[in-house]
């Protein structure tokens, strides 16, 4: 029972504090974006990953023949599927659309595609 307890407490703790850094970075994002035109999107919490797992989903989804509508209808639902970090995902898509819709497009491995455009490093 303790450890459960304990376990629980934990990953509340986890969450706040991931929510904490994200509430904080998008704060700082804001000043930033304003003074030099826009911030990396690397520095953020959690987008390298989120990225990294909707491309894995959405490219198992996706067909090759699949037509850049298909593959933006796609892009608009796959962040409900992901939890506490869906704002920061619809964040993501909704500024990556068009490029995003073009990785796709390719043969390219979810790795690759977030590296392509510059939310996960090499």
């Amino acid at each position: 029972m303790l450890r459960s307890i304990t376990l629980i407490t934990l990953l509340i703790s986890s969450v706040c504090a991931l929510h904490w850094e994200m509430h904080k970075e998008e704060s700082t994002g804001n000043e930033l974006e304003e003074s030099s035109g826009e911030m990396p999107t690397e520095q953020l919490p959690g987008v390298c990953w989120a990225c990294k797992w909707a491309m894995k989903k959405l490219k198992r989804r996706i067909s090759n023949g699949a037509t850049p509508d298909d593959i933006k209808k796609k892009l608009g639902s796959i962040c409900d599927e992901i939890g506490f970090l869906k704002s920061l995902c619809r964040k993501f898509v909704n500024k990556y659309t068009d490029t995003l819709i073009e990785e796709l497009s390719t043969t390219d491995d979810p790795t690759t595609i977030c590296v392509n455009i510059t939310v996960c490093k090499k």
